[in-house]
């Protein structure tokens, strides 16, 4: 049978849904007929007219070409004569390629498919594969009705997921501390010091592509090439575990993330109302964050090096259209929490209810406003002991961070002077975490005072004083544990880093990733 231009493949892809109409946001599994040839095929006029679409429940089809995953977001195509698995993402003008993913080995080449493509899932709901590479690894992929994000799913405790982009910047998100930026162009092979995510904006400023896993011990890389020495592109790097998921959400739309060359962003608008961040980079990676509307504290900008200034939506706000995407939608969606959630759940603080001052103040401050709190006495004492023992674990938390900052500075070699502004400034963060404003002490005489209005009259007004200063006990301890966690991840990223890059693997350097993997896993 005769192979089939890939760039063919896809040009076809729209005339699967009704002329003239929208493509429908059903999944649907395609077989093409015959193996495609390399997407820069020539033959750019040929259509295909051998298409087999799936039909629906139908898993046990033998496919005779490439197997395509499609919803009316992504076209998702395995190729027989292709070593990658290449993801097509739909844009005003159409679909474009974003990302190619392969699958390497413990040798870190990249996998060729083998025979033996299983279907796994074939609804309107949800279409899912499940592919065999040449080491013996089976990988599964899977996309749902009108989401823009494929997930996928390794049978090994091994190995990594290579997602292949043409990336500017890769970000890893803090959202109560300050991101980290790093620049596609100067970046060698290096660990990212992130848990669970990583956002590459792609060039244009027109796409996005997001990357989320399910276990914090799994590690990301990023680098170039992605095993293809010949490519300009970008790679991360995501380590397999065993029935671990992974997730690559893809966002388009113009102007979706932006390079400004100065504080102001050159008076760039955002394309669509949502929570805007804006990051301040600086070298290394570091960056100073803040909220686009509410701008940056003098502290942040003064006397620091020029920019760039990346933005990005990382939430939604009340106005956000419902077709846009944010980063927090994707954590949402794909790790079922949110930013708080999130922190609070690495830090082994996370508990049924939510303890913090912010949502036990929320609760306390509606009963006065509904003049219910007499009646509901037992209810504001038992949250406010809740939260009370919230703010006394976070506290003692971030004490280990700094019982953690000394263990580790004693552990440094003179050879070792990566390592040292991490140290000295997790130091500072702790500090300013565990000052007499933020303590347990300070909490429990606010809980008190609260307490003590009960029965008074004209009380709304200071109930709600002492929630500010509740909730800013609340604000200083997330602030605090997200800047520690990040600086125990950038010195674990670090020392795995240097072990691999510069193959020096002395006992300074694992005390160093000992310490830090310890800190991150003992909750």
């Amino acid at each position: 049978m005769k192979a089939v231009p890939f760039l063919f493949l896809l040009a076809s892809l729209p005339l699967l849904s009704v002329r003239g109409e929208e493509e429908p946001p059903i999944t649907r599994i395609l077989d093409s007929g015959s193996p495609s040839t390399e997407r820069e095929s020539a033959e750019m006029l040929t259509i295909p007219t051998a298409w087999t679409q799936i039909l629906e429940d139908q898993t046990n089809h033998q496919f005779s070409g490439d197997a395509v995953l499609r919803n009316d977001r992504l076209a998702v195509v395995l190729r027989k004569q292709g070593n990658g698995v290449e993801v097509f993402s739909k844009t005003a003008a159409g679909l474009k390629h974003r990302a190619t993913l392969n699958f390497l080995g413990t040798n870190s080449s990249p996998q060729v498919l083998r025979e033996g493509l299983e279907i796994v899932d074939n609804t309107s709901a949800g279409v899912g594969v499940a592919v065999r590479f040449t080491e013996g690894g089976t990988v599964r992929f899977r996309l749902t009705t009108g989401e823009a994000t494929l997930e996928i799913q390794s049978s090994e405790p091994s190995g990594f997921v290579a997602l292949r982009s043409n990336t500017r910047y890769v970000v890893v998100p803090d959202y109560f501390g300050d991101d980290l930026i790093y620049s596609a162009k100067t970046a060698r092979d290096f660990c990212l010091p992130t848990e669970n995510m990583c956002l590459n904006l792609l060039e244009g400023e027109d796409a996005m592509i997001m990357s989320v896993w399910q276990s914090n011990e799994q590690d990301a890389w990023f680098g170039r090439g992605g095993g293809d020495e010949k490519s300009d592109h970008s790679c991360t790097r995501i380590c397999c575990l065993k029935n671990q998921k992974i997730w690559v959400a893809f966002f388009e739309a113009p102007g979706t993330w932006h390079k400004g060359s100065g504080i102001a962003g050159e008076n760039w608008k955002p394309p669509f109302p949502a929570k805007w961040r804006a990051s301040f980079a600086r070298d290394n990676g570091l960056a100073d964050s803040w909220d686009l509307g509410r701008g940056p504290d003098p502290g942040q900008t003064t006397g620091k090096h020029e920019g760039p200034l990346i933005i990005y939506p990382i939430d939604r706000s009340t106005s956000t259209p419902l077709t846009a995407m944010c980063a927090t939608d994707v954590m949402r969606n794909t790790l079922g929490v949110g930013p708080c959630q999130y922190i609070l759940a690495c830090e082994g603080l996370g508990a049924q209810g939510d303890p913090t001052p912010n949502s036990v103040m929320n609760w306390v401050e509606k009963q006065f406003e509904q003049k219910k709190q007499k009646k509901a006495v037992n209810d504001i004492s038992e949250r406010l002991e809740v939260m009370k023992k919230h703010v006394a674990d976070a506290h003692a938390r971030i004490e280990r961070y700094a019982e953690f900052a000394a263990r580790a500075r004693k552990s440094l070699s003179g050879d070792q002077d990566a390592f040292r502004p991490i140290v000295d400034g997790l130091d500072q963060v702790t500090a300013t975490g565990l000052t007499a404003a933020a303590s347990p002490e300070k909490s429990r005489q606010l809980a008190s005072q609260v307490l003590s209005l009960i029965g008074k009259d004209n009380n709304l007004e200071e109930c709600r004083r002492l929630g500010r200063e509740l909730r800013s006990i609340g604000a200083v301890q997330d602030s605090t544990l997200a800047k520690c966690r990040m600086a125990v991840r950038r010195l674990r990223a670090q020392a795995r880093s240097v072990s691999v890059n510069q193959l020096q693997d002395g006992e300074s350097t694992k005390l160093i990733q000992r310490l830090a993997d310890q800190m991150l896993q003992n909750k």
